[in-house]
């Protein structure tokens, strides 16, 4: 190659650098020309809302309010979480654009801020609206982004967002929306849930070849008994240390018509807990569903107390005292009992681990003391069987051997003692 091609050569990649470095600055100089601390929604009537609906490509979550209370469209209206639906209002209503870029429908694609079912690749929407489904707003998440923020030397995240009522313009916010990011309905649900307290009382229905359990005790205060304890066991204080109390949580919910063909509860196994209060939950457990999570369907009653049994010489002020607070804890458990009797309504997707020690088996649960290895005998040499061999020369020759089969006594009369001279080296006769 010639030298004067080779420099043009040279010329020209310098050149399209320099373009390039160019452009790029001169983006990055729009870029932060465009800041500002615009909010995207102005003015938003966030008493207004009464549905909200959150779609990506793959999945949805459809929140309503109805009887003024917020549920989950997708399980049945089971009460969904108000405090998170008052953080995902307040940041909608909050949102601010820290940066704005002038953008082409045809662009949209590229920042993922392209609405569900209009194109690939699709953000996620979130849509507001009030009564009679009047559209309120509607935001696009798209792609997250990490920039350096070189003035306070630190990195910086957020999200490009699209609102589809302002044309050509997509914005910089600040917010990640891990709230709404994967779009997934459990995290929605209330988990507010049973809360059995102090127990006095667990039985276990037979089930797979196990006898089943029962263990009580008369307060909370007082040792567990296992009935049917059988001499030699001991109830494993392991497992009681951990039965103080039972506090189950779940992941997700199906409503109470749910295919006992997924579910498992046409044949449940039982468990029924007894608390200190009163309550009593039947518990019927189905087989395990996805993440090893197990169907739970509950009934719950409560055998609460009328009145109050006075303590012996108790005065006027203290009976009066003590009369008032009794009321107040049973008007608390009543109030209980209707919360918790609303759980009936569903099919629970509990974590194994929440409720383990309620499967447990009766072998599992009990301690046998290990068996006293026995002793050892010591064995007896057997008899040396008596020999039909004549003696060997060498051992007739040594006057200390001791004859196999003692001789009789007229034979040892007759009979003199081998010659020390013999012959070793002739054989005995057969």
């Amino acid at each position: 190659m010639k030298k004067s091609h080779l420099i043009f050569l040279l010329l020209v990649a310098l050149i399209a650098g320099l373009a390039g470095l160019y452009l790029e600055i001169s983006r990055s100089s729009r870029w932060n020309e465009s800041q500002t601390a615009q909010t995207i929604f102005p003015n938003l009537p966030v008493n207004d809302i009464t549905k909200i609906g959150i779609r990506s490509a793959t999945a949805h979550v459809t929140l309503e309010k109805k009887n003024n209370r917020w549920t989950v469209a997708e399980r049945d209206n089971y009460p969904a979480d108000f405090s998170k639906i008052q953080d995902l209002i307040r940041i909608l209503w909050q949102l601010k654009a820290g940066q704005e870029m002038q953008i082409g429908p045809s662009q949209l694609g590229r920042l993922n801020v392209v609405a569900p079912g209009s194109g690939s690749p699709a953000g996620i929407e979130i849509g507001l609206k009030g009564d009679k489904e009047q559209e309120i707003a509607s935001l696009v998440i798209g792609k997250s982004v990490e920039r350096s923020d070189g003035a306070r030397g630190a990195a910086t995240s957020g999200r490009f967002v699209y609102n589809p009522a302002v044309k050509d313009r997509v914005y910089l916010v600040a917010e990640s929306f891990f709230s709404v990011d994967p779009v997934t309905v459990g995290p929605w649900l209330d988990k507010s849930f049973i809360a059995p307290g102090a127990l006095i009382g667990i039985a276990q229905s037979p089930w797979s070849n196990n006898p089943g359990w029962k263990i009580t005790r008369k307060d909370a205060k007082a040792d567990w008994q296992l009935e049917g304890l059988q001499p030699g066991e001991t109830l494993d204080k392991a497992f009681t240390e951990g039965l103080s109390s039972f506090s189950p949580t779940f992941v997700d919910v199906r409503p109470q018509s749910a295919s006992t063909n997924e579910t498992g509860l046409n044949e449940p196994f039982k468990v029924t807990l007894k608390t200190a209060d009163g309550f009593i939950y039947n518990l019927a457990l189905g087989k395990e569903g996805p993440e090893k999570a197990r169907y739970l369907q509950l009934n719950v009653n409560a055998d609460l107390p009328v009145t109050r049994t006075p303590e012996p010489n108790e005065s006027p002020n203290d009976k009066k005292a003590r009369d008032e607070e009794f009321d107040k804890h049973i008007a608390r458990l009543k109030e209980q009992l209707q919360t918790e009797k609303q759980f009936e309504k569903w099919v629970y997707l509990v974590p194994g681990y929440s409720i383990q020690p309620l499967l447990k088996r009766r072998d599992e649960i009990v301690t046998k003391p290990s068996p006293t290895p026995s002793p050892v005998p010591t064995p007896t040499p057997a008899p040396v069987a008596a020999s039909t061999s004549p003696p060997s020369p060498s051992s007739a020759a040594s006057p200390s051997a001791t004859p196999l089969v003692s001789p009789s006594p007229a034979a040892a009369n007759t009979q003199p003692a081998p010659s020390p001279t013999a012959s070793v080296s002739a054989s005995p006769a057969p």
